[in-house]
């Protein structure tokens, strides 16, 4: 019975996930198309600042769990809290990457009839390619979830300049 379960949780927890990517673009445009132009304009810059910003975050994290673990009473619920708050920070980061992925991949693959059915399409192959066996988990995945990391963070962090062309 688990094993029908986890038949099921695969593909529809996909469709879920590319239905978030859609819909994060169509309530907070403004915001993935920073991103999506960091991307497309510096990918290089994007994916070494994905990097060293989730090693930085996460090494942070661990420390304020080892800390909290330490520790013991109010102290480690508010660095657990802590920890918590820099972990779902740095994964909304990368869920507006992974948007501004799949918008572009969307895009890139010709578009379709409406807006919302090229970011489902780009969501869609963004989803199957991290599916991928070996390539796509630990070569594919981790690449694109830091250079969408580093993308969110220059384009919605940082002060407004003029991106090079």
């Amino acid at each position: 019975m688990e094993i029908f379960g986890i038949i099921l949780l695969v593909p529809l927890g996909g469709v879920t996930i590319a239905a978030l990517f859609a819909a994060l673009i169509l309530l907070v445009p403004t915001p993935v198309e920073k991103t999506r132009d960091h991307l497309e304009k510096m990918s290089g810059r994007s994916l070494l600042l994905g990097v060293i910003n989730f090693i930085f975050f996460g090494l942070i994290s661990a420390l304020f769990l080892w800390l909290a673990e330490q520790s013991g009473g109010l102290l480690s619920g508010v660095l657990v809290f802590l920890a918590a708050v820099i972990l779902i920070g740095v994964l909304i980061f990368i869920l507006f990457g992974l948007s501004a992925f799949a918008n572009l991949l969307g895009e890139r693959m010709g578009g379709g009839k409406t807006p919302f059915t090229s970011n489902l399409r780009g969501a869609a192959l963004l989803l199957l390619a991290a599916l991928a066996p070996y390539i796509g988990w630990f070569i594919f995945t981790p690449l694109i979830l830091w250079a969408g990391l580093g993308a969110a963070i220059s384009a919605l962090v940082r002060k407004e300049k003029e991106i090079p062309t």
